[in-house]
């Protein structure tokens, strides 16, 4: 049997294998990791398979790398922290210029909210407040400033910058067709904690604000709507 040996001629193209360095952790977290990973490994040295060198050569594998396999799988990238914004919205019948000005003399604001301690007033757009947002354990306080005031339509303002809850937020007044109703819509705005810590933090406190927010906001239709 003659056996013919046939040629093929390949076509021409480009082939490559990509290697994705990406990174998911910021500076600050990286050099903490190295810092972290050093002390582990150092006080580990002489037992390099117990759990104390391990988690030190894990460190500083993420401080050097800028890679978290934790971050990876819950989709947390560190380096860039967003807004977070929590919103709501509900009708409450009364005309929007009378739920504004109810809203706007701040100290009628502790009696309608639960988690709302007290608010002092200090002058026409600077307050002081205390809250028991987080419960009895931890009150937070903060002084806010009114940087946006549309009466009977917006108000809007923001926390002093260094508190535990910084933020910024709006309150829209919105006025219905025949004058009767006001749909109130209120948005909160924070940046979590730097890191993604804060990050993950701030997916597991998410669904809590949200909810309290329309707690509260129930609780400020039940009060303005009774008054």
């Amino acid at each position: 049997m003659e056996l013919r040996q046939h040629h093929l001629k390949l076509r021409s193209g480009k082939f490559s294998i990509e290697r994705h360095h990406y990174e998911n952790i910021g500076l600050t977290e990286r050099l903490v990791s190295v810092f972290l990973g050093g002390v582990l490994i150092s006080r580990g040295i002489t037992r390099p398979f117990k759990s104390k060198f391990l988690y030190g050569a894990y460190l500083a594998y993420r401080g050097f790398t800028g890679q978290c396999f934790f971050y990876e799988q819950l989709g947390i990238d560190a380096r860039h922290t967003k807004a977070v914004n929590i919103r709501g919205e509900f009708e409450i019948d009364r005309p929007a210029r009378e739920v504004y000005n109810y809203w706007r003399n701040l100290s009628n604001l502790p009696g309608s909210i639960d988690y709302l301690l007290n608010v002092d007033v200090i002058d026409e757009n600077h307050s002081h407040w205390k809250s028991n947002i987080l419960n009895d354990l931890l009150p937070v306080k903060w002084d806010a400033e009114i940087v946006k005031d549309e009466p009977g339509r917006l108000i809007g303002w923001k926390a002093s910058s260094g508190t535990l809850l910084n933020h910024v937020g709006k309150v829209i007044f919105e006025e219905s067709a025949d004058g009767s109703r006001t749909l109130l819509k209120v948005v909160l705005s924070y940046h979590p904690l730097a890191g993604g810590i804060g990050i993950g933090l701030a997916r597991l406190a998410n669904p809590y604000f949200e909810g309290l927010l329309k707690k509260e906001i129930r609780n400020f239709k039940h009060v303005i709507e009774n008054n």
